[in-house]
């Protein structure tokens, strides 16, 4: 069996490894050895890659030397050798060409990973850049802004990824801490490189165009379109990142352009994920990212929206380049609309539950979420991609209900953000007086066919069927009206209570009812708006309330 070698198969990488099994080759991963923090952060996250592949694919680690490294991959006669994420883009072109493997050019890659020389090279060529410049003291830096007049600029590591340390400056005071903040950090790809790129800033709208190339001939792969917020500090944080369904006004020049700038910086091969902005002026690049899209894309979630993903259509080029050739002219023709909704936090918050875990399954769009750091005991305040709260990804060929669902999950970030992660349960000292009972609220109600109370309190009561959580899931369905009485206990948490909610939902009629009393949605930390947002999640139609009822949420399945 022949083997094929990704260098560092991480984030949507990852997909290399499965699409190398399916057409009968072997994968081998090899995980580049530098120091920095970014490198010690990607051994940890390698670990579960090589638990769930461990019988299936071959895992080797960088030498300590490039000649040792060469030697040993030489010994594995690969087939082709690719590059799975930022940081094995080097390695990965330098290993090709010196086994006379098709890739990249080895003198092309200064501009292909610095974002410096990356617009001085499509200057040269006389494709629109970005004006910047390298600096290395604050003095340099404040010389270059006055001297430039930049109106607002974009101080970012030369050489970096997932928005990590990029501030935009509309004044020196905003540049003068924004230096400050960044440079006391290091920078994020961990290599020697000192100083930080201060580029002009462009005010438009961001596209990504991500494409395949072989021989110079290059294939789009998707199109997205990013929705980004300025937080405090003068970080942009991804709002979330859609697809075009259809290409829109000016994309047409869009995607000229990005293939002048691919031949501009010599790009003939692999998967390449470039970022553009379009302006008054029309598109122009940030940059160019020679590996596949990040934000851990899973090959089930892109092949919903385009028929294909990234890592697959890179192998069909390499392994099938004639077809592929042929390919290149063939209509952009999405099959759905996807999205992915970054979910930010305004402040670093302690966590004890995650409601929205079970919030965003009953999304109509929903197919996967990412949520990583953001079901630990803590979340850090959002300032780039790393310290997003999480990721949760839609399609949907209906794309307003795709919408639908994305502007739920904002609202209820904005407004309800104790709804989706959960700091405490309330304490009882804040219980509201003289509730009522659940008997009263029954009493009160008067319903009218068959009634579900699902309690952990209540045992029975006379012409209800009564259920405690852990029997309703085997309850029937087709009630007239379901009740939710609960109360928090020592092991309760909201997470659990919202799987209850839904599940009771469940056991309702078309047109049939569901009562929430205060005497439980008061434990939620939005109270009777924190019932509303889960029903809001089920498709379950919120009742206006009525004068003679209080202290009661009724919605209803229609």
């Amino acid at each position: 069996m022949e083997n094929i070698v990704i260098v560092d198969a991480f984030s949507t990488g990852v997909n290399f490894i499965e699409d190398i099994m399916n057409r009968g080759f072997k994968p081998v991963v090899l995980w580049s050895k530098r120091s920095g923090h970014i490198f010690d952060l990607m051994a940890e996250v390698r670990k579960p890659i090589e638990h769930k592949f461990k019988d299936s694919a071959e895992f080797i680690v960088e030498c300590d030397t490039y000649d040792e490294t060469l030697s040993m991959v030489k010994a594995l006669a690969p087939k082709f050798i690719l590059p799975g994420a930022d940081l094995g883009v080097e390695l990965s072109v330098r290993l090709a060409a010196d086994l006379g493997l098709p890739g990249n050019r080895t003198e092309r890659l200064p501009a292909m990973t610095n974002k410096f020389l990356m617009h001085q090279k499509l200057i040269e060529h006389g494709v629109r850049g970005i004006r910047g410049k390298i600096v290395h003291n604050w003095d340099e830096t404040l010389e270059y802004y006055r001297r430039e007049g930049f109106k607002g600029c974009v101080l970012k590591p030369y050489r970096g990824a997932s928005s990590v340390d990029v501030r935009i400056c509309d004044s020196e005071e905003e540049l003068k801490n924004a230096y400050d903040e960044v440079f006391a950090e290091g920078n994020y790809m961990g290599g020697e490189e000192e100083g930080m790129l201060l580029q002009e800033r462009i005010v438009g709208t961001e596209y990504i165009v991500n494409t395949v190339s072989y021989a110079g001939r290059h294939k789009i792969s998707a199109l997205w379109k990013h929705s980004k917020k300025k937080v405090a500090g003068g970080g942009m944080v991804y709002n979330y990142t859609e697809t075009l369904s259809r290409l829109e006004t000016g994309c047409t020049s869009l995607i000229r352009y990005a293939f002048d700038v691919l031949n501009a910086l010599g790009v003939e091969y692999g998967n390449v994920h470039s970022e553009f902005m379009i302006d008054e002026k029309g598109p122009v690049l940030i940059e160019v990212n020679c590996r596949p899209m990040g934000s851990d894309m899973s090959a089930e979630f892109l092949d919903k929206i385009w028929g294909h993903h990234e890592t697959d259509l890179a192998l069909d080029a390499f392994l099938y380049p004639d077809a592929f050739c042929k390919e290149t002219d063939a209509p952009f023709r999405p099959l759905a609309k996807g999205l992915k909704k970054h979910l930010i936090t305004d402040k670093e918050r302690e966590i004890l539950s995650a409601p929205i875990l079970p919030i965003i399954r009953r999304q109509k769009s929903f197919v996967k979420a990412r949520l990583g750091k953001a079901v630990s005991d803590r979340l850090a305040r959002t300032v780039d991609l790393d310290t997003s709260a999480g990721v949760v990804y839609l399609a949907n060929e209906d794309e307003r209900q795709l919408i639908r669902d994305r502007d739920f999950l904002e609202r209820a970030e904005t407004r309800y953000f104790e709804m989706l992660f959960t700091g405490g349960k309330r304490s009882e000292a804040d219980r509201p007086q003289f509730l009522p009972s659940i008997r009263e609220v029954i009493l009160e109600l008067q319903p009218v066919g068959s009634v579900l109370l699902c309690s952990n309190e209540t045992k029975e009561l006379p012409g209800v069927s009564v259920v405690s959580e852990d029997t309703l899931p085997d309850a029937t369905e087709g009630f007239s009206y379901a009740i939710l009485d609960l109360a928090f206990r020592e092991n309760e948490d909201l997470e659990s209570m919202a799987e209850t909610f839904f599940t009771l939902a469940d056991k309702v009629k078309a047109s049939g009812r569901i009562i929430v009393p205060e005497n439980t949605y008061w434990h939620f930390p939005c109270g009777a708006e924190s019932i509303e947002i889960l029903s809001e999640a089920a498709g379950l139609f919120i009742e206006a309330p009525t004068k003679d009822i209080k202290g009661i949420v009724m919605v209803s399945r229609r």
